[in-house]
């Protein structure tokens, strides 16, 4: 079975660990429910005051492609264009697994990496380091540890998020 780069029902989140870690941002484009978030910000749009911060100084947009990206989140829900939505930080999550040779297995205790859309990929898979257009690498880390085993073929597994 294939995996699908979307679970239809979006994030589908089974605990948070007693401390909700959510993040309320501005989607930059549209994010679908369930994909990884990477941020951006306008360079300062916060000083040393709490004060200072505003949900629209964290943008997001969908990390659709590449692999071991540094994501700050999990979408929820789909968040329109220019509006305002919720990505879990922390708790444990149903995810994909990302399908194919060069992925290989997750098994439960394992660290996993963001895949592509909504994937996760084992940590130490062959596909861990993907340039981005101008040749500049991404260093893959960590974004959960895995809870359950899938094969390459495509599945779902339970996460602990931890970003």
């Amino acid at each position: 079975m294939a995996a699908s780069f979307s679970n239809p029902y979006g994030a589908v989140a089974l605990t948070d660990g007693g401390v909700p870690r959510n993040l309320t941002i501005k989607a930059r484009e549209t994010i679908s429910g369930g994909w990884w978030v990477n941020g951006s910000s306008t360079i300062g749009v916060v000083s040393s005051g709490a004060d200072s911060y505003a949900a629209s100084d964290i943008e997001g947009y969908t990390v659709s492609t590449v692999i071991g990206s540094s994501v700050i989140g999990l979408a929820l829900d789909t968040i329109p264009s220019g509006t305002y939505g919720t990505i879990i930080r922390r708790g444990d999550v149903i995810l994909p697994v990302a399908s194919g040779t060069k992925v290989g297995s997750v098994y439960a205790g394992w660290p996993v990496m963001a895949g592509s859309a909504g994937t996760v990929v084992p940590m130490g898979s062959s596909s861990i380091f993907t340039p981005f257009g101008d040749g500049v690498g991404v260093a893959p880390f960590p974004v959960a540890r895995a809870m359950s085993t899938m094969d390459n073929t495509g599945g779902f597994i339970v996460v602990s998020l931890n970003l």
